[in-house]
């Protein structure tokens, strides 16, 4: 405080009290206490590290197996949980599943219906119908399996008029027999059924760039071929959706006699 005679004086300041550093004997005591947990995460680190080198041995593994399937066209053939990794393991290009699939079926079918023609024309008679529909409705579930893959429903369709063309090949319609032409009427009926998912499938991926009326007319060839011979319908739940799908409900049925499709 000033008393008048000169400038006041300034007050005492404390100076900060300095922490005391720690003892080397606590330091020391820690890092030993710690020493057990940091020794067990380096140890879990090479762990994870062995584990990660080990996991990626396994996907070169994997990829080669995949490869090797694919080069002998056994893709239909393997189980269900084997497909879905196939199905699956090319996210950079989503629709190649959907073509090896494809092929690879494409190219298994038609092995099978030419079997099935030489074994007739060794026989030199046809096959019971019922013997040769079952061999072609065994491609369903990996028909369907195609469908719905990206790209797939446009593959699958026309696999599945393949199959019936396949029948329609066949021969033994001249015959006539009743018990005959119901067991066509069943297979084309299954094929029916399975076709209609997969023309939605298709309007879903392509919509209006899809060339219906053109694939409309194809069926409607082949129908026209069957009715003379008594089989029919061919593939009427089809047509009513890609009728409908297309806008083309009123459209005119095909009514010509056509000449039986080649087999592939």
């Amino acid at each position: 405080m000033s008393n008048g005679f000169g400038p006041a004086k300034p007050a005492s300041v404390s100076a900060p009290i300095q922490p005391e550093p720690m003892p080397d004997l606590l330091t020391r005591a820690f890092n030993e206490a710690v020493r057990p947990y940091t020794n067990r995460v380096e140890e879990l680190e090479n762990e994870v590290a062995d584990l990660k080198a080990w996991v990626e041995q396994l996907e070169a593994q994997r990829r080669e197996v995949h490869a090797w399937i694919d080069k002998r066209g056994l893709r239909p053939d393997v189980p269900p949980s084997i497909a879905q990794q196939m199905d699956a393991s090319n996210p950079h290009n989503p629709t190649a599943a959907a073509s090896t699939l494809n092929a690879q079926l494409d190219r298994k079918i038609t092995i099978v219906n030419f079997d099935l023609h030489r074994l007739q024309d060794d026989l030199n008679d046809s096959l019971p119908t019922p013997s040769f529909s079952a061999c072609m409705l065994k491609f369903l579930p990996d028909i369907s399996r195609l469908a719905a893959l990206p790209s797939g429903p446009k593959f699958a369709f026309d696999l599945l008029l393949k199959l019936g063309g396949n029948l329609n090949s066949h021969g033994g319609l001249e015959n006539g027999d009743e018990e005959d032409l119901r067991e066509r009427r069943s297979f084309y009926a299954r094929l029916d059924e399975a076709m209609v998912d997969i023309v939605r499938g298709r309007f879903r991926e392509e919509g209006e760039g899809w060339g219906v009326a053109r694939e409309i007319k194809r069926i409607e060839k082949t129908g026209a071929y069957l009715r003379n011979w008594g089989v029919e319908p061919y593939f009427p739940q089809t047509l009513d959706v890609m009728r409908e799908g297309s806008g083309a409900a009123g459209a005119g049925v095909y009514h010509g006699g056509g000449t039986p499709p080649a087999y592939q």
